[in-house]
């Protein structure tokens, strides 16, 4: 089998990407694990990303936010090849 074959083989039975169902915005690390729990009970996929936001506009504080992915099924992370 060739190279290309074997390409073509493994785009013809990926499994197609998880589709979003929504998206929550979290303030606390209490509110994001409950979240996770219920996603897993249910077995749904998870994309959960970090940000901060200043507390105040002229202060230099700032808090952390999540932002909380569902899917229909778990995201695979595929890293690049080096070559």
């Amino acid at each position: 089998m060739t190279d290309v074959e074997s390409k073509i083989l493994d785009e013809t039975t990926a499994e197609p990407a998880p589709e979003l169902i929504a998206t929550h915005y979290l303030a606390s690390v209490d509110e994001l694990v409950e979240h996770l729990r219920a996603a897993d009970q249910l077995g749904l996929g998870v994309r959960v990303s970090s940000y901060l936001v200043a507390t105040d506009e002229d202060s230099e504080v700032y808090s952390a936010r999540w932002e909380l992915d569902l899917l229909t099924a778990s995201p695979v992370h595929q890293e690049d090849e080096a070559e």
